[in-house]
């Protein structure tokens, strides 16, 4: 009985700790928005920044499958290897209202920025 409390106890910790999670920022200051690219899209494929503020958006592929080893803003002319494992910063200025999207090099896989 002890020790599947201790074992409710530790998980409730981790959902705690991980709901109360500050977000983070780059060395300059801007907010940083992490996001994962696996084989079926970006997670998360849309996200929230602040209208007409600079953001850094960082891409971190986790795995081989799927066509997300390039990342590519149709908006900004920018395109980007994103090397496995290893977190690829692309920093964008949000527009005043509007969203900045990026996809897989193929097009395949979609993600985008929502100015609020």
């Amino acid at each position: 009985m002890f020790g599947s409390t201790v074992s409710v106890i530790a998980v409730a910790l981790v959902i705690v700790a991980g709901c109360n999670k500050k977000s983070e920022a780059a060395a300059d200051g801007r907010p940083t928005i992490k996001i994962k690219v696996d084989a079926v899209g970006y997670h998360p494929a849309e996200a929230k920044a602040p209208a007409g503020k600079p953001v850094r958006l960082e891409f971190t592929r986790t795995t081989d499958e799927g066509c997300g080893q390039q990342l590519v803003f149709p908006t900004m002319n920018v395109k980007k290897d994103l090397p496995l494992n290893e977190p690829v910063a692309v920093d964008v200025t949000m527009p005043a209202s509007g969203t900045v999207t990026f996809a897989c090099g193929m097009d395949m896989m979609k993600g985008s920025v929502v100015a609020e």
